[in-house]
C-alpha cells in the first residue's frame, strides 16, 4: 500500500468513527486532520485510535463532548498500553510539570557510566532543552537514537517484550505500519525502563 493510500485509509477509517460517535456524517477540519495524521506518522494503530474513539462515544451524553483534537492524550495513553503490554491505562491526570521530566532525565545522566553513549546523548539533549528546544522535537530525537545507545541486555529485553506485546496486532498492519508501531513501541519501553518521561506530554 502506497503512503497516499494508506493516510486516505487510515483518515476515512477514523472520520467513519467519529461519524458514529455523533450519529451524522462528519468530515474532519483541516486542524482535526493533522491531529489523525500525526497519530499515523507515529505509528499507532489504527485499532486503537478507534477503540478510544469508541469509547469517548459511550461517554458522550445529550450531544456534548470532547471535539476529536480533544482526544489526543486519550489515544496517547491508549498507544502506551499497547506499547507496555500493560492491561490497563494509567489514570489521566494533570500534566506533569516539566522540570519533573527534567529531573527524570538527569536521573538517568547521572547513572550512566563515563563514555557511555547513552550519558553522550542525554548531555546534548538537556543542553539542547535548556536552551529552549521543543519537547517533540526532544522526544523524536531520543526516540531515534535509543535503540542505538543503550547497553545491548537493555535492549534485547525490551525488544523481547515489544514482540510480546504486538504480535497479536501483526496482522493487522502492512509491514510498514509494523514497522512503525514496533519502533515507537519499542522506543517508549526503553523509556519507560530507563525512567525517561516524554517531554512534550508535560506543561
Amino acid at each position: 500500500m502506497s503512503p497516499a493510500s494508506d493516510e486516505r485509509r487510515y483518515i476515512r477509517a477514523v472520520e467513519a468513527a467519529w461519524s458514529k460517535v455523533l450519529g451524522r456524517p462528519a468530515v474532519v477540519s483541516p486542524r482535526e486532520f493533522e491531529a489523525i495524521d500525526a497519530w499515523r506518522r507515529r505509528g499507532i494503530p489504527l485499532t486503537v485510535v478507534i477503540e478510544v474513539i469508541a469509547d469517548a462515544g459511550k461517554r458522550r451524553a445529550g450531544g456534548s463532548g470532547k471535539a476529536l483534537t480533544g482526544l489526543t492524550r486519550a489515544v496517547e495513553e491508549a498507544w502506551s498500553v499497547v506499547a507496555a503490554g500493560r492491561a490497563t491505562p494509567e489514570a489521566a491526570g494533570v500534566l506533569p510539570a516539566r522540570s519533573d521530566a527534567r529531573h527524570a532525565w538527569q536521573a538517568c545522566l547521572d547513572g550512566c557510566p563515563e563514555g557511555a553513549p547513552l550519558r553522550a546523548l542525554l548531555v546534548t539533549l538537556l543542553a539542547q532543552e535548556a536552551a529552549g528546544a521543543s519537547g517533540p522535537a526532544l522526544d523524536d530525537a531520543l526516540d531515534l537514537a535509543l535503540p542505538e545507545t543503550v547497553p545491548a541486555d537493555t535492549l534485547g529485553k525490551a525488544t523481547e517484550d515489544t514482540e510480546r506485546a504486538l504480535r497479536s496486532f501483526r496482522g493487522r498492519m502492512s509491514d510498514e505500519e509494523f514497522k512503525a508501531t514496533f519502533s515507537r513501541a519499542l522506543a517508549d519501553r526503553l523509556r519507560a525502563t530507563l525512567g525517561l518521561p516524554r517531554l512534550a506530554l508535560t506543561r
